[in-house]
């Protein structure tokens, strides 16, 4: 996402700094980079409204390159890698019951079973395990589908010979195991901030942010003449 200067913006401040043109880009720039400190703000909020997610470390997985006097432009990234189901809201399997998990404020907590997924239409059901980290997860075993798939990855790793990635077909290998399960996970902190439910809602509060932050650095310039 990236925060900038619209042109009647950037005309008003002209028109109120033209005495001092020299305040004009540092007035610029600090606008500019209070809106999107401002926005990352509202991001991180935004995503708490809409999903269930406890421990996302989005204030590690979102940062932003601010703007400067030649480039009056911010962007603000978002970045990291799918966050383990287990850190949304989850509930434990019990019984013949398999593991539930909700992700969206606005949903419900669902089975997470794997309906005919074994060989012999079995349903896999997941559940949730410590790992040996002392952390916990919700796990499943691979269905027969998956489990083709990487069977149809390792053969054709194999069918490279020397060309083959040697550590690509060892951890094939170990996921082809009969009852090797899976960790299930949810959305990245990207998803979430780019999804139909935050980023147009964030979005549209930018300019509205940048032009009280303009407004609020024009009159400090002004009380310090």
């Amino acid at each position: 996402m990236i925060v900038y200067i619209p042109q009647d913006v950037y005309d008003r401040l002209y028109t109120r700094l033209k005495n001092i043109p020299e305040k004009i880009p540092e007035t610029l720039k600090d606008a500019v980079n209070d809106t999107a400190k401002s926005t990352k703000k509202s991001m991180l909020e935004e995503v708490q409204k809409k999903y269930l997610v406890k421990d996302s470390g989005f204030n590690k997985s979102v940062r932003i390159e601010n703007a400067t006097s030649r480039n009056l432009q911010a962007t603000i990234f978002s970045e990291g890698r799918p966050i383990p189901l287990y850190k949304f809201r989850v509930k434990k399997n019990r019984g013949i019951t398999a593991a539930q998990g909700q992700v969206l404020t606005s949903g419900m907590l669902k089975e997470l079973t794997l309906k005919g997924g074994e060989t012999n239409g079995k349903d896999l059901k997941a559940f949730v395990q410590k790992m040996k980290n002392g952390h916990y997860g919700v796990f499943r075993r691979l269905g027969k589908d998956e489990r083709n798939r990487i069977r149809g990855r390792l053969d054709e790793e194999r069918r490279k010979g020397e060309n083959g990635n040697k550590n690509t077909i060892e951890k094939l290998g170990k996921k082809f195991k009969k009852r090797y399960i899976k960790q299930l996970y949810s959305l990245s902190a990207p998803q979430m901030i780019e999804s139909k439910k935050v980023y147009p809602i964030v979005r549209d509060t930018i300019i509205t942010e940048l032009r009280i932050s303009m407004e609020k650095h024009i009159a400090s310039v002004m009380e310090g003449l």
